[in-house]
């Protein structure tokens, strides 16, 4: 299918480069160019006039699940949340999935998840799930884009959630062997292993991954140095930070992304800077939950390519880029009592290029040849007039809901506001019902407090 936008007032090429009034003309699943065409019969034409074409923006980290957690126990400190609100919870998935074979309340998250990152304009992520076939089956049922990190422990957390590390590991190459790269002539699922943090994952498992990545040619996904108290186990256990504990098992490259980084000291930051590893910036779930503030100005003063993502719901509450890349510049500015350690391009840059490097994915720019994943974005809206500078307005005004068209691998999935994949209502009541089922079975759950 040939899809031509046309008129558009800006198409935002990257952060740092912005044309106005053109077209983009797709073919099949890539941009074939960005000037000016004249429609031809059987062309799809949208009009863009008055609107700003964007790359997609890329949820760099998530856990898809939390959409049902959403709301839940604010005012609590990660290790008290996963006490009180995640454990219950996946004590109920893990019951429903590995013992009932029962995968329906993970098409429902993960169907509700793509539908609110599509009506803000978010074409991929990469969801770091209690990993399930029929999560990847969602995305592709509703047209999105998304790489599984296929969550790994095997330590730290209660008995009952775990599997024995041969079942977790053959699970997790079975995965790997079943979705990634998946359709085959047009991928739009992928994997990467995940170990959950430092602390949750032996030695002898993060060997084992080092080991699955260079035998698959994977990328790895972990939390690193979130939480103080983060940096207190590895102390304890390895003497060092949690990035150089991993460094010493070998993961440390340009393949790892590394979700946090709050708490990183010099010799850290060094690391991160020599392997080219990509960070993953969090501004609202580390704001939510406490955990401090990323060095991010300083990791773009040496030039390091830090991604953006939302985390989950549950420690954020919503799947919003916009709302993100906002609330990430405004963080590290006060932080820094400094209005100019980072711009609104270096955010937008973030939520874009970065994203897609860090997905590994031919995306991000609106380059000829590169993957068609974009978003057009209404600008005719009271709190976006008048637009002095298209890429400050983005960032520091814009809001999901003026995405009007989300375009992915090609395929227009929503087009004014209407999904055209599949049917929103359905997936409204599919996702009330499954998260109210959730909620009140995690209340009954034998790892629930009592106290």
């Amino acid at each position: 299918m040939t899809i031509l936008i046309q008129n558009a007032t800006f198409v935002i090429r990257a952060a740092d480069r912005v044309e106005s009034n053109c077209d983009i003309l797709i073919n099949n699943n890539r941009i074939a160019g960005v000037g000016r065409y004249k429609s031809q019969p059987g062309w799809n034409v949208i009009d863009a006039t008055g609107c700003a074409v964007i790359p997609g923006l890329i949820n760099a980290h998530t856990h898809l699940y939390q959409n049902f957690l959403k709301g839940l126990n604010d005012g609590v400190p990660l290790i008290e949340w996963i006490a009180h609100v995640l454990y219950p919870a996946a004590d109920v998935i893990h019951s429903d999935h590995r013992q009932a074979h029962d995968e329906r309340l993970g098409y429902a998250w993960s169907l509700i998840g793509a539908l609110e990152m599509i009506k803000g304009g978010t074409t991929c992520c990469i969801d770091m799930d209690m990993t399930m076939n029929a999560v990847f089956q969602a995305w592709l049922d509703i047209g999105f884009r998304g790489v599984g990190a296929v969550t790994l422990s095997d330590q730290w957390i209660p008995d009952k959630l775990r599997q024995s590390p041969e079942t977790s590991r053959r699970e997790a190459l079975d995965y790997v062997q079943r979705w990634h790269n998946i359709p085959a002539k047009s991928p739009r699922a992928q994997i990467v292993l995940a170990p959950s943090t430092p602390f949750l994952a032996s030695a002898d498992l993060l060997r084992w991954t080092r080991q699955q990545r260079d035998r698959l040619g994977l990328g790895v996904q972990i939390h690193v140095a979130e939480t103080g108290y983060e940096i207190e186990q590895i102390a304890q256990l390895a003497g060092t930070t949690p990035l150089r504990y991993l460094d010493r098992l070998g993961l440390v490259d340009d393949r790892l992304t590394a979700v946090h980084c709050v708490h990183l000291d010099e010799a850290d930051l060094d690391l991160l800077q020599a392997r080219n590893v990509i960070p993953i910036y969090n501004p609202k779930s580390n704001m939510k939950l406490g955990s401090g503030i990323a060095p991010v100005a300083e990791m773009l003063r040496r030039g390091i390519p830090v991604a953006l993502s939302n985390d989950g719901s549950a420690s954020n509450d919503l799947l919003d880029m916009f709302e993100e890349m906002r609330c990430a510049a405004l963080l590290q500015k006060v932080a820094a009592q400094d209005p100019s350690v980072i711009s609104a391009v270096d955010v937008f840059r973030m939520a874009t290029e970065n994203g897609a490097r860090a997905c590994r994915i031919d995306a991000g720019t609106l380059d000829p040849g590169r993957l068609a994943d974009l978003a057009i974005v209404n600008l005719r809206k009271p709190h976006l007039i008048p637009v002095h500078d298209i890429i400050n307005s983005l960032v520091y005004c814009a809001k999901a809901a003026d995405v009007e068209t989300t375009i992915i691998n090609g395929r227009i999935v929503m087009r004014n506001r209407k999904l055209l994949t599949m049917d929103k209502d359905e997936i409204l009541n599919l996702a009330q019902e499954w998260g109210a089922n959730l909620r009140r079975r995690s209340l009954q759950s034998g790892l629930y407090p009592k106290d």
